[in-house]
């Protein structure tokens, strides 16, 4: 943290891969974990989770393409997203990782399991997408309809990111005031790129329709053998809660934490009560591999609601 309470913002590297930047924090030691932002967002969305995680891990957090100081890739959907990201982790010596992904991050991380699954022990997925057809009506406008082609305009408009930057406070968030003035910042820049929002917008085109989610990975949940923590706001109105139950019901070896009074920026705006059922449940790979099962052991699924 520096003086003023916000998260201390961590070095960046930037790497080449496929001839494409990849901008990258990379912190702390130990077993590690690939954290993956949601759409329209940056690696620096982890920042209020970063530290807490490195005291126990290798914390990797990248800018997806198109985003931040990434550079965009052909394929944008959650399965080339996923394939792209396993030649950044090469790149960058992570051999095997647990996966935490929020929104759209959320979906590559399970297209990045479904590719490597011997790779990723764990997986957290945080309001993550392709949970069912829900979403909020906006992003219906935006991928479906002749509004969303002015979407990238807006960042050229008087008070267009500023509008923006409010609009996914208000929807995001219960209590909008716990977000850090930090990350407001940061959006706002953003969507004051023309190239940020035309890549935003053509994922949402290749992910909703009329119908809304179209890039649907709920009945393939059942192929994931590594155990999945799905952590929700109980008061998401961009992809509703309802979702997280229906994903915990489908995995072999899921975990549900819903966290109250929030919605779905949870790493901004209630990163605590996400590491409070993140940290833990990563936490027990390590303590696994320390200490080996004991013979006839089980894998069968657990399922827990673990409200903080």
């Amino acid at each position: 943290m520096n003086a003023t309470g916000t998260p201390a913002e961590p070095p960046k590297q930037t790497i080449y891969v496929r001839n494409t930047p990849v901008a990258y924090a990379d912190i702390g030691d130990g077993p590690a974990v690939l954290l993956l932002h949601g759409l329209g967002g940056t690696s620096g969305d982890w920042n209020s989770v970063l530290a807490v995680l490195a005291r126990r891990h290798r914390v990797v957090a990248v800018d997806l393409p198109g985003y931040g100081a990434s550079g965009p890739i052909p394929d944008s959907s959650p399965a080339g997203m996923a394939n792209f990201l396993w030649d950044v982790a090469d790149a960058v010596g992570l051999e095997r990782c647990a996966l935490m992904g929020h929104s759209e991050g959320g979906g590559v991380a399970i297209e990045m399991a479904f590719a490597e699954p011997a790779r990723v022990p764990r997986v957290v997925l945080v309001s993550a997408s392709g949970m069912g057809r829900g979403i909020h009506p906006a992003f219906v406008l935006m991928g479906a309809t002749p509004l969303g082609a002015a979407f990238p305009y807006l960042a050229k408009l008087p008070g267009g990111p500023e509008a923006l930057v409010l609009g996914l406070a208000l929807a995001g968030s219960p209590r909008p005031w716990r977000i850090p003035k930090s990350w407001a910042t940061k959006m706002r820049q953003a969507a004051s790129s023309t190239g940020v929002l035309t890549a935003a917008l053509a994922t949402v085109r290749q992910a909703v329709s009329l119908r809304g989610q179209e890039c649907l990975l709920l009945d393939r949940l059942p192929e994931l053998t590594m155990p999945a923590l799905v952590v929700w706001g109980k008061q998401d109105t961009l992809l509703p809660a309802y979702q997280a139950r229906r994903a915990t019901d489908r995995l072999r070896r899921g975990q549900l934490a819903l966290i109250p009074l929030a919605g779905h920026l949870l790493p901004i705006e209630a990163p605590n009560a996400l590491l409070a059922v993140a940290g833990p449940f990563l936490r027990e790979d390590r303590a696994r591999e320390s200490s080996p099962a004991p013979a006839g052991s089980g894998t069968g699924a657990q399922t827990r609601d673990r409200t903080p």
